[in-house]
């Protein structure tokens, strides 16, 4: 065969084969203009669902699950907020995160929050928990769950994966520390534990230690603020004539909560405040029963959310002195709604301020005296230390004393 021939024969099922390929391109496009859909915005939007949806029925080479992919289109059009707090949850996810803010459940016992870096750090684990026990640490980067990796915009799937086991089941993480991996086999249990510690130190000083603000459980009385009126009664019950709030490592919880302890200890006014982005407030009050004692609150970087609420309230009614180091810096709120299905989505959906005004988003509270504690301590759990050798908790103590 000549060269020219070749040539020809060449070009010549080039062009078939062209043929043959539009053709199906034009066939499918005529399918899609059969639905070619108008309208605004949202009914574009809706449509455009409804189209793809039928052009996938008819058309789609492979099977599928339907319902599952629309799980995916919800979730996916809600992370395209880009927006750390704010989440779309299935029906698993959703029960798994009202687990999360209530006092009890099936998991290792370790808040999570997502760091500048969309990393998924650790704020701090449960005293007691598989994960206190497996040795983690607040400010471990959260890599992978079961060989899967997360980064920061997946922090639900991540827990999700975390809790998705059985009481007695282990579950396989990656974190980073310091640049180093670590790999930790840690066993789920029931993580049901109280909130609030209290004792009487010398010179009649109460101390109470918060670890979280949780809901009842299972609308039970065992939340966070029933279990500090138990134990600040009982303080002064023993005569108890100063008071030490320690919130360090503490990572926040339900808003009513720390709201109902601060009722307690503030006089008639405002606690807190939320704003919207229409600039609409809702005001969280005290009555004006309060506790006429010196006190003082502990804080650290790990001390956010509610915790900052109770400080900044407590720092602006000059009710206490602030001591240790500059808070989280989470001045966010979250509204939670759940769908008939069992699903549901957290908003953020506002900023809280202090009664000055104060929003800690990004900021966090600076304490009335800074006091850091020693380098050798810096992976060591604050409710490890003893107390003779808690500079920080001995700084309050020296501070009240004097009032």
């Amino acid at each position: 065969m000549t060269e020219k021939k070749k040539i020809f024969l060449t070009a010549l099922i080039t062009a078939i084969t062209t043929a043959i390929v539009t053709c199906g391109i034009t066939l499918v496009v005529k399918d899609i203009a059969s639905v070619m859909i108008f309208g605004n915005s949202e009914q574009v939007f809706l449509k455009k669902i409804k189209a793809v949806d039928t052009v996938l029925g008819k058309k789609y080479l492979y099977d599928y699950d339907k319902d599952e992919l629309r799980e995916k289109a919800v979730k996916a059009y809600v992370d395209g907020l880009e927006e750390p707090y704010t989440h779309y949850y299935s029906s698993a996810e959703f029960s798994s995160y009202i687990d999360n803010i209530q006092d009890g459940y099936v998991g290792i016992g370790v808040i999570v929050g997502v760091n500048d870096n969309n990393q998924i750090e650790v704020v701090a684990p449960f005293e007691g928990s598989p994960a206190y026990e497996a040795g983690v640490l607040p400010g471990d980067i959260l890599k992978s769950v079961d060989g899967e990796e997360y980064s920061g915009d997946k922090l639900s799937e991540a827990v999700d994966a975390i809790k998705s086991g059985k009481e007695g089941t282990s579950v396989n993480i990656v974190f980073v520390r310091n640049g180093e991996e670590i790999n930790v086999d840690i066993e789920r249990g029931d993580i049901s534990s109280d909130s609030v510690k209290a004792e009487m130190l010398d010179d009649k000083i109460g101390y109470i230690r918060i670890t979280g603000f949780n809901a009842a459980f299972e609308e039970g009385e065992h939340s966070t603020s029933s279990e500090f009126n138990t134990k600040l009664t009982e303080l002064q019950g023993q005569g108890m004539e100063k008071l030490i709030i320690d919130l360090r490592d503490n990572p926040g919880g339900v808003l009513t909560e720390v709201c109902n302890i601060a009722d307690m200890l503030l006089p008639e006014g405002t606690i807190t405040y939320i704003e919207n982005k229409n600039g609409d407030r809702k005001y969280y009050s005290s009555d004006e029963e309060s506790i006429d004692i010196p006190m003082a609150v502990l804080i650290n970087g790990n001390s956010a959310s509610a915790s900052e609420v109770l400080t900044g309230a407590l720092k602006d009614y000059e009710k206490a002195v602030v001591v240790g180091e500059r808070s989280y810096g989470k001045g966010l709120v979250q509204d939670v709604y759940p769908f008939f299905d069992g699903s549901g989505i957290s908003i953020t959906s506002a900023k809280y301020y202090t009664p000055n005004g104060i929003c800690v988003q990004g900021t966090g509270i600076e304490p009335d005296f800074t006091v850091k504690m020693p380098e050798e301590l810096n992976d060591t759990y604050t409710f490890e230390i003893p107390h003779s050798g808690d500079v920080q908790l001995q700084k309050a103590i020296t501070l009240i004393k004097e009032k």
